[in-house]
């Protein structure tokens, strides 16, 4: 089978399902997630598709990432290729069905069964823990984007729920959204006790401070005070913007570990 996944997590999918070699176009995003990077034939990125390599690729199956790629599912089934969109998980779960759905697409019924059953003995270990919980932190999280936009997460994703299942609340738990421009009176008004920020290029390496000239309004919060401000630079091991396996396998144990220095410092 040849594989185009335009979806990172597709991706990280795909390799953990043994189906690596298969695969033959990606975006720039998906080669952290890849062991045999240089064989494969970037096939366009979250904003731009390649049509012309694809065709060129001839690819057996296509996966595109939901919230981004929406407009092309019926333009690639137009020119006759098995198209699929990987819907953006709403919880923790959501990934988990995804996992299973990119199994039963590519015929690995038993292998996507058993991944599966991994990630949700993680969720629910991850649930275990936070049951004594009682008072949770505020939290925020933003995306600088390299236009320098920023935008957050509403209830409707997955970084709402790993931020509830982890012990804290997300601030902005309230908004019926997935992600949004955020205005920065509202950050102000609801005053995060910690921040997470995801970084990507081009600001990869950025320290605190210089991150601080793009974003001084965050001097304003109690985060900033408690010094509770985190750069999370995107990688296997952490990444709030990959919606794949590895952000429950990874991502939350991070969380959980701000979390939990959190409630040590107070």
């Amino acid at each position: 089978m040849r594989i185009v996944s335009l979806s990172p997590s597709a991706t990280e999918t795909l390799s953990l399902l043994g189906l690596e070699d298969e695969i033959v176009g990606i975006t720039p995003w998906c080669t952290m997630y890849l062991k045999k990077q240089a064989e494969k034939i970037f096939a366009g990125t979250y904003i731009a598709v390649d049509t012309t390599t694809i065709k060129k690729l001839n690819p057996d199956l296509v996966i595109l990432q939901s919230h981004v790629h929406d407009h092309l599912l019926q333009l690639f089934r137009a020119l006759g290729f098995n198209t699929h969109l990987l819907p953006l998980p709403m919880n923790l779960i959501d990934i988990v069905s995804n996992v299973e759905f990119i199994a039963i697409l590519t015929n690995r019924y038993w292998e996507g069964k058993e991944l599966a059953d991994r990630l949700l003995n993680k969720i629910v270990e991850y649930i275990e823990l936070g049951k004594t919980i009682k008072q949770r932190p505020k939290v925020y999280i933003e995306f600088l984007w390299p236009d320098k936009k920023v935008s957050s997460t509403g209830s409707l994703t997955y970084i709402d729920d790993g931020i509830r299942i982890a012990g804290a609340q997300n601030i902005f738990y309230d908004r019926i959204a997935k992600f949004f421009y955020v205005n920065d009176s509202e950050i102000i008004d609801r005053d995060p006790e910690i921040v997470l920020a995801n970084i990507e290029p081009p600001y990869t390496g950025i320290t605190i401070d210089n991150y601080l000239k793009y974003r001084p309004i965050l001097k304003n919060t109690t985060a900033y005070k408690l010094q509770t401000i985190y750069l999370v630079e995107e990688s296997v091991e952490a990444n709030l913007a990959h919606p794949g396996p590895s952000f429950i396998a990874n991502t939350m144990k991070k969380i959980i570990e701000i979390i939990k220095n959190f409630r040590r410092s107070i």
